[in-house]
């Protein structure tokens, strides 16, 4: 038993983060266990909409970790050996007015000078790209034509069907319920499960993440929101050419003034023809995953102004997860300084295309002590944080169904 629950490295958090890094440590050589409380893509990597994207990457230090993620897309179906999906498709985010347009222009010029397409549209172009538009308020758009959608599912068992047979071990329904650390040093798990023992253990725990911590006496800086989402019936006589997203959004109150949703439209269409429309935002410290009344319906309003033809869509399911921001906007990456052997993984903006990476990253730090790979000082566990993230998930005015411009 000892043999089985020993191991070079644990890694918690069965995500698109946590899986790449296991398949990477395993294909090093690294006798590596996956845990998660629950299944595979329980939590946000399995609730999202597989965008390989650059429209909300924090400007400051994660472009060449996008960039270097791309570049990995380009090739990593046949390394992994199975499809998930890939494709390059546009994006267009749609604007309402001059000062929406003002808003975008330093992340236009920061994406167009480190190559990747980014563009300002007219209302009559934006017809000529998505015909499904309706462009009658709309002051203009932005349109990043190198972007990309996945299966999120299909790559996170890409990644595991590859480090199966290579030994990876994987536990689901495994809870972490404590720290084994001596002198500093971090020796494994406790799990309801039972104790795992290790040399060196990632948390790629999402909104988990957190609560963890505090077990050791941590308290990273990471903030929880719950986002919802809905996905339509297959609509076959429609045709979106593109990844939606507005810079528009409605609030709209849940139980009372203190506790209300931001829904900000974004809207793909997969390649049988469903809708997912997302995405509702409720803040709170709170992986609860019941949806609220409000965010169908906030979804549906925003859908239906910018997509009139989608008003009568029937809808199949909605669903909400748990996820994260730090204030900075960048994730934790890189060893905890006070306790030896503890590494984080944790709180991407966008998780889907930084999954490669990640997956490189920690397992250079693990095999050779270091990273030469990219810079990552900017993500330590450990920095100072100011409140500098372009986005922040806060709700900022209590009016019931007011329209404002999204920051």
């Amino acid at each position: 038993m000892s043999d089985i629950r020993t191991y070079d490295v644990i890694v918690v958090g069965a995500g698109v983060i946590g899986c790449s890094i296991a398949y990477h440590l395993t294909r090093a050589g690294l006798k590596t266990a996956l845990l998660d409380q629950e299944q595979v893509g329980a939590g946000a990597s399995g609730a999202n909409f597989g965008m390989v994207q650059s429209n909300d990457a924090e400007l400051v230090h994660s472009i060449p970790m996008v960039l270097a993620s791309y570049r990995r897309y380009e090739t990593l179906e046949e390394e992994l050996g199975m499809p998930f999906g890939f494709r390059r498709i546009g994006a267009l985010r749609l604007l309402s007015t001059e000062a929406q347009w003002k808003t975008s222009e330093e992340r236009a010029g920061i994406l167009s000078a480190a190559g990747i397409p980014y563009e300002f549209v007219p209302p009559e172009r934006i017809r000529e790209i998505e015909p499904m538009v309706d462009t009658s308020t709309l002051f203009g758009g932005t349109y990043a034509s190198y972007q990309g959608q996945l299966n999120p599912f299909l790559l996170m068992w890409a990644y595991l069907r590859r480090a199966i047979p290579l030994g990876l071990a994987l536990h689901t329904f495994t809870k972490v319920t404590g720290f084994d650390i001596e002198s500093g040093r971090i020796r494994g798990v406790h799990t309801n499960r039972g104790h795992f023992s290790a040399g060196a253990v990632v948390l790629a725990t999402a909104a988990w993440t957190r609560p963890l911590g505090k077990m050791i006496g941590q308290d990273w800086n990471i903030h929880t929101f719950r986002a919802s989402a809905m996905v339509s019936e297959p609509v076959y006589g429609l045709k979106l050419n593109t990844i939606i997203a507005t810079a528009d959004h409605i609030e709209m109150e849940v139980t009372g003034k203190g506790d209300a949703e931001l829904t900000v439209l974004a809207l793909s269409q997969t390649a049988d023809g469903h809708f997912l429309i997302a995405q509702a935002d409720r803040p709170g410290e709170e992986t609860n995953p019941a949806i609220s009344h409000a965010a169908p319906k906030t979804m549906a309003m925003m859908a239906g102004r910018f997509f009139p033809a989608l008003r009568g869509a029937r809808l199949l399911r909605t669903w909400t997860a748990a996820t994260t921001y730090t204030d900075d906007g960048c994730p934790l990456l890189g060893p905890v300084r006070a306790i030896e052997g503890l590494i984080l993984a944790a709180s991407y903006r966008s998780a889907i295309v930084h999954s490669p990476l990640a997956g490189e990253v920690v397992m250079r730090m693990l095999t050779t002590g270091c990273d030469d790979l990219l810079d990552i000082s900017a993500f330590s566990p450990d920095r100072e944080m100011g409140k500098s993230a372009e986005t922040i998930y806060t709700v900022k005015s209590s009016h019931s169904g007011a329209m404002e411009e999204n920051s």
